[in-house]
């Protein structure tokens, strides 16, 4: 086959990036966008944080309002009083991953359903 051809590049649905929790990495949906790569992100536990988006995917993935993400949650002791916890954007899943994701059950009933709340 000659370079300049193009081959059929079909995406396939591989197995997409799961939360490593040995690494505190939690999913969460965006509620809010607030500008400047910050996001306003309910998690799966009920927890409200304050997501930046990691500088390393900040020009790769564009985060929108209901899009599904893995935090990855910031030290404690940066936790203000009367402050949310904040906490680093570090993937974004798209709704191939995600249906991959429901089907093999890696999401619980009650986060799905907070999902469509908003």
């Amino acid at each position: 086959m000659p370079k300049n051809r193009r081959r059929n590049n079909a995406e396939v649905t591989k197995r997409p990036r799961i939360p490593r929790r040995n690494n505190d990495e939690i999913l969460g949906v965006v509620t809010e966008v607030l500008g400047g790569e910050h996001m306003a992100v309910r998690c799966e536990d009920g927890t409200d944080y304050l997501g930046v988006i990691r500088g390393k995917i900040k020009k790769r993935m564009w985060v929108r309002l209901g899009d599904v993400v893995i935090l990855n949650p910031w030290l404690e002791m940066t936790v203000k009083k009367g402050k949310r916890p904040k906490a680093h954007i570090i993937w974004r899943y798209t709704r191939t991953q995600l249906t991959w994701l429901e089907n093999h059950g890696y999401l619980k009933q009650e986060f799905l359903e907070d999902m469509q709340n908003i």
